[in-house]
């Protein structure tokens, strides 16, 4: 089976009867050794048995970077980031492990199942329609002149032909079948254009085309392959302003971001995200110079969203022309969506009246500091709420007080929650521990869903590492154990097949209602649901059962036996960069490296005791 992996929810996929999951990875792995592929980027240099180089990742002039081909793996001592080829291409590339997978796999010359190649080719299929779309659309704003509305009013929007051309912006005649016909005559069929969400469905049979009469944006993902299109109504025009692509097996707008294609490599630069509503926003912000703005397609922001822009950077700044502060009800919404990521999301003060389309232009200094003075939210939320009510009168006072700590408690992390609770009580002039009592008192306690285990053969069991799939039984086994894990701490496995499968869990645990394990492995591609069905069926063999208090202490010991590890592998690494030092006579490099030898030691030494911590502090008490 492959050992590749979906979120929750994508697309049902039947349980292929083909080798194991880890077979796929270790077949690629084996083609393809970790210094090629890595050695396609960076520039490495032989240094005994690893090889070392310039982090790809943060600029850096002395090397860092280490490739450790005995393990099938890379890091970095300076950003800290690691992994194996997978991590590395979804790192660079800006893709989830799935795609990563897929894409190695076709270097590799290695065939994954037959579902999953017939999706495979049906996905390529839809890509294609949707190109040779976009392509003759640029060409009818080009040169058709049924289109020289459009181009007036692109020209009054003061967006420059380069720019036109750098988003590949088209026009789509006010026709039913302009487009239809033609792609038929390049052999797309109808389901086909509906399938890339180019036509629709006619009740007298056949098809018709999407979008007409409309200006049309393409929408690339994060390797710039086109995933669907947005069309904007020309002024003084009947019908919505904007209209996107439906739901397509290649588009999901709650995980995308307009411009990501273009803009990840400003973000990563700048470690901020500028995230606006409207595509001539980010056109006319990168016109501009200003080159990490995206836009939410006109929709509230979602966590996937976050999650994309975090792919690059380490926080998100809102630049919405809409109050945020303005309505209760969509904080609510906003902070329930957000999740666990909500403390990397800050809010862009734009001047009453403009948008951030209207504010680069005409004051580019302007919204420069602006996006440096960006608020975190939820301060930004309790600032502005409190500038809305009367302090001085008890029942606005009162009011404030119950509204702000009903949106604190839709925080998932009662730390985070309580860290906002100084800055509510100056605000409000209430003391901090009446505000603790009241957000305690006023939680609504999680439903406890019995765990379902799901249904599988017994097979071999994934070649992950022992403590690997201990960690991972337990987590399966317990969705509250992994609704406790802190959500922005990367899990210490070395596999990124299981990492995906963690990750995963994880998320679909603490980002909604309390999932059923059964469904949750349903909705995971083929091959990461046998990997799911095959832990959790040696599981059953042994008699395994979920104590969540005695498997919380075992996960612990787990996690932290895995971090001790990945130490002693970096220890390893370290040792390999300070011989070439030496060897080249890089005696500050030596001392560079000796200082992060030793402050890792004593991370290693510190992990080490917290190992049998809970059992001392217990015999402590006994006695």
């Amino acid at each position: 089976m492959t050992n590749h992996l979906t979120s929750a929810g994508s697309v049902r996929a039947r349980v292929d009867s083909i080798s194991t999951s880890s077979g796929i990875v270790a077949e690629i792995k084996s083609k393809l050794p970790v210094a090629d592929v890595v050695g396609e980027t960076v520039a490495l240099k032989r240094a005994g048995t690893v090889h070392k180089g310039l982090c790809p990742f943060h600029a850096e002039k002395t090397p860092s970077f280490i490739v450790t081909p005995d393990r099938e793996t890379w890091h970095c001592f300076g950003c800290g980031e690691h992994g194996d080829i997978f991590t590395f291409v979804m790192r660079r590339d800006g893709l989830d492990f799935r795609e990563a997978l897929s894409r190695l796999a076709e270097k590799a010359g290695v065939e994954l199942s037959e579902h999953s190649a017939r999706e495979d080719r049906h996905r390529r299929r839809l890509r294609e329609a949707l190109e040779a779309a976009i392509a003759w659309y640029r060409e009818v704003l080009l040169q058709a002149q049924q289109a020289e509305r459009a181009r007036t009013y692109l020209a009054e929007r003061e967006l420059t032909e380069a720019t036109l051309e750098q988003f590949g912006i088209g026009y789509a005649p006010n026709t039913w079948e302009a487009l239809t016909k033609r792609l038929r005559g390049k052999g797309f069929t109808d389901a086909e254009l509906i399938g890339a969400g180019l036509a629709s469905p006619s009740t007298r049979g056949g098809v018709y085309d999407r979008f007409r009469g409309r200006i049309i944006i393409p929408i690339r993902d994060a390797s710039g392959r086109a995933i669907g299109l947005g069309g904007r109504i020309l002024p003084d025009a009947e019908g919505p302003k904007y209209l996107n692509s439906p739901a397509t097996p290649l588009f999901d707008k709650s995980r995308t971001l307009y411009g990501i294609d273009l803009a990840k490599g400003a973000i990563r630069r700048e470690k901020l995200a500028v995230i606006v509503e409207g595509y001539t926003d980010v056109m006319a912000a990168h016109q501009a110079g200003f080159t990490n703005v995206v836009a939410s397609l006109g929709t509230a922001l979602t966590q996937g969203q976050v999650e994309l822009a975090n792919r690059y950077a380490d926080a998100v700044a809102l630049a919405y022309d809409v109050d945020l502060a303005g309505e209760t009800a969509t904080q609510r919404g906003l902070l329930e969506e957000l999740g666990p990521v909500v403390s990397k999301v800050r809010v862009i003060r734009i001047p009453a009246g403009k948008d951030p389309d209207e504010f680069i232009r005409t004051d580019p200094d302007g919204w420069r500091r602006a996006v440096a003075d960006a608020a975190e939210l939820l301060p930004y939320f309790l600032q502005r709420a409190a500038a809305e009510v009367d302090m001085r009168q008890a029942q606005g006072r009162s009011g404030y007080t119950r509204r702000m700590l009903d949106l604190l408690r839709r925080l998932p992390d009662r730390v985070e929650q309580d860290s906002y609770v100084p800055q509510l009580a100056q605000l409000a002039g209430i003391d901090e521990r009446v505000l603790r009592d009241e957000l305690a008192r006023g939680e609504r306690p999680v439903p406890i869903r019995p765990v379902v285990e799901a249904a599988g053969d017994d097979g071999e069991e994934p070649r992950i590492t022992p403590l690997e799939r201990q960690a991972l039984t337990l987590l399966l086994l317990n969705p509250a154990l992994a609704g406790d894990l802190d959500p922005t701490e990367r899990l210490p496995f070395r596999d990124e097949a299981a990492q995906a499968l963690g990750e995963a869990w994880r998320s679909a645990v603490t980002t909604g209602p309390r999932p059923d394990l059964e469904q949750f492995v349903a909705g995971l591609d083929a091959a990461t649901a046998d990997l799911a069905r095959s832990m959790l069926a040696s599981a059953r063999a042994r008699g395994a059962r979920p104590d969540t208090a005695s498997d919380r202490e075992e996960l612990r010991v787990c996690l932290v036996r895995l971090r001790v590890q990945r130490a002693e592998e970096q220890l390893d690494d370290l040792q390999a960069l300070i011989r070439a030092a030496s060897d080249d006579g890089a005696s500050d490099d030596m001392r560079q490296l000796e200082q992060r030898f030793q402050q890792l030691t004593r991370e290693r030494e510190q992990l080490v005791r917290t190992i049998n911590r809970p059992a001392e502090l217990a015999g402590e008490r006994r006695t």
